[in-house]
């Protein structure tokens, strides 16, 4: 059987259809044959729980633009590499809350690349220039995780107008030489899953080290990030350092809260604390304004832009190793502008409609939806700033309640 790479876009055909046409792939596994498929928009859709295992273990955290799978008619399907892209420079809160974008394909050892502006700075109504701290966090997570994400530069026309291709016309020009960089990057990771090999070895590959090298030289031109430089993580811990334990026990106390007595024994041998607060700028908000306004982030924008900050902030300060447990440092969801209730209604709603309530095989609708929740539970399906949060925290503060992980 022929190799066939699937291309799975997520609202972003053109952009598939773009990195099929430049990447050829045909050209690195003979007779290879492509198919450019849409992501299903929610995960509650049947055509879900029909998705690959090891691409919906990708999406966990967020969907990239492009995911291209590889069926070679032996192993699983199985993604080989990712793509993002974005018109926009990533200042600080936009890189922040896209963050999560490129860190499961990490986690599932599939190579990326993250396509954007680096310079803006003359633009009419988003002058910005990209964040260093973003090139930091990515070179954290490539080393932690052993898989190369490379960042290229969609050049602009004097800081303002973004360099177009001349076959795909709202798409970056192919011939830029970071473009030229991540369809090599592509090809390389391409022939290298084909051949059997582990991602990691990438990791030892001249092409690779420079790439890794051209994000190096970006994450450390302001300085190694600190806490004092973020507003959300700063207003909890203003002397620009994680919380002692009874620090934190101190601040806990300020909202009424006092911390439970069984927490699992690696969050009682962790003495350092890092909150992050959402809606640092509480000036002039009373509770019911602040709560408000939360809700409707995490209602109809998933909660964006604190959807990533979690997770980014774990990986630049906290993460010692590939998983949220490998961490010297506990990380504490500050939501005291919410009551668990608030949460809690959108796991009730998961439970509520779960397939595995019914006992009678007529019921059950979709086979493949039914065993995923069998398998699987409903975390897939949960709401995505649940689902999130509950992966990146030891400990969630409520302004009545606290959970832990």
């Amino acid at each position: 059987m022929a190799v066939q790479f699937i291309f799975y876009h997520h609202k972003n055909r053109s952009l598939a259809e773009y990195v099929a046409h430049h990447a050829n792939l045909s050209g690195v596994v003979p007779g290879a044959t492509e198919v450019i498929c849409s992501l299903p928009q929610q995960a509650v859709e049947s055509g879900w729980a029909e998705l690959p295992t090891a691409l919906r273990r990708l999406l966990f955290f967020a969907r990239p633009d492009v995911v291209i799978c590889m069926d070679d008619g032996v192993r699983p399907i199985r993604p080989v590499f990712a793509f993002e892209i974005t018109e926009h420079v990533p200042a600080r809160d936009h890189w922040l809350q896209r963050f999560v974008n490129l860190v499961g394909c990490a986690q599932e050892r599939v190579p990326g690349a993250y396509i954007m502006p680096f310079d803006m700075s003359n633009h009419a109504s988003f002058a910005s220039k990209i964040d260093a701290s973003f090139f930091f966090a990515y070179d954290r997570v490539t080393e932690i995780h052993q898989t190369p994400i490379f960042i290229a530069e969609w050049e602009t026309s004097g800081q303002k107008t973004l360099k177009l291709d001349k076959v795909f016309p709202n798409q970056p020009d192919s011939n830029l030489d970071d473009l030229q960089r991540a369809f090599a990057f592509l090809r390389k990771a391409v022939a290298s899953a084909h051949h059997g090999r582990p991602v990691s070895s990438l990791m030892r590959e001249r092409q690779i080290i420079e790439l890794r090298d051209r994000i190096r030289s970006r994450a450390y031109e302001a300085g190694v990030p600190q806490i004092k430089h973020f507003r959300r993580l700063a207003v909890a811990m203003p002397q620009n350092r994680p919380l002692t334990l009874a620090e934190f026990t101190g601040w806990l106390a300020t909202h009424g809260l006092h911390l439970p007595g069984n927490l699992p024994d690696r969050i009682e041998r962790r003495d350092r604390f890092l909150i992050f607060t959402p809606q640092a700028d509480k000036r002039g908000k009373s509770p019911a304004t602040l709560r408000e306004a939360l809700m409707a982030r995490i209602d109809k924008r998933g909660g964006d832009p604190y959807l990533g900050q979690p997770l980014a902030f774990d990986y630049l300060f906290c993460r010692l190793g590939e998983t949220p447990y490998e961490r010297d440092v506990n990380v504490v969801a500050n939501l005291t502008d919410l009551r668990f209730e608030d949460l809690a209604k959108f796991h009730r709603k998961v439970w509520e409609k779960s397939p595995l309530q019914h006992t009678d095989i007529k019921n059950i609708k979709h086979i493949p939806t039914y065993t995923m929740y069998l398998k699987e539970g409903g975390v897939e399906v949960m709401k995505n700033f649940l689902r999130v949060y509950a992966f990146s925290s030891d400990i969630i503060v409520f302004s009545d309640a606290i959970i832990y992980f």
